[in-house]
């Protein structure tokens, strides 16, 4: 007697609820590790790995975890507009990271900041202009400045007012006046715009992608 043929399983549809949650989830620790990296702080060996993890493991898991569990969808039509979702959110969630860790920065430079005068060692004309910052009795301010570190105005053996963390964890801040303006407060309105983007963008491409032939 033939032995009826065996069906697979089928396979569990992931809806947009479990998108939605993925995508939160995703900003929500992003958001969590760059602010309190330099607010906690952070130890000094967490810190790299932190900033490699909200800055680009997360962005790209935004694009991949749905590129990986949706790749046997199949469409009749290529779906742009979920694609560009998706790739909406990508960049954006690398500028979520930034604009929050420089949030965080500020806020760790209120609650621990001092002053000192700082002599400029070296000045790093790369990708990003960044100078090696040293106290007065010679100790080397972490982690290096890159907010005022033009080239063209700045050099070796120059002395600088600066705010600077003693723990290493948050960026210093030059004084160009009298005082440095703090105001982490300020990032909230562009970090909730820039979390909301995220989730939705996101969302939507997912959901978008996951809805193949019928």
């Amino acid at each position: 007697m033939a032995r009826p043929a065996e069906t697979a399983p089928p396979r569990r549809r992931t809806g947009p609820m479990h998108w939605f949650l993925f995508n939160s989830a995703c900003v929500a620790a992003s958001v969590a590790l760059m602010w309190f990296a330099p607010v906690a702080p952070l130890p000094a060996f967490l810190r790299g790995p932190v900033f490699v993890t909200s800055a680009l493991v997360i962005p790209l898991a935004l694009v991949l975890v749905p590129g990986v569990l949706l790749r046997h969808v199949t469409h009749k039509k290529t779906p742009k507009l979920a694609i560009g979702a998706l790739v909406v959110a990508l960049p954006a969630a690398i500028v979520l990271a930034i604009i929050t860790r420089e949030a965080g920065d500020e806020r760790g430079l209120e609650k621990r900041g001092r002053w000192t005068e700082a002599v400029v060692v070296d000045v790093d004309n790369g990708t990003t202009d960044e100078c090696t910052l040293r106290t007065r009795d010679g100790r080397e301010i972490s982690p290096r400045m890159t907010d005022g570190c033009d080239p063209e105005q700045v050099e070796p053996g120059d002395k600088l007012r600066v705010l600077y963390d003693p723990e290493g964890a948050a960026g210093p801040l030059e004084d160009e006046d009298t005082e440095v303006d703090l105001d982490p407060g300020a990032y909230k309105g562009m970090i909730g715009g820039l979390a909301a983007l995220i989730v939705v963008a996101g969302t939507w491409g997912c959901v978008g992608v996951s809805r193949g032939e019928k």
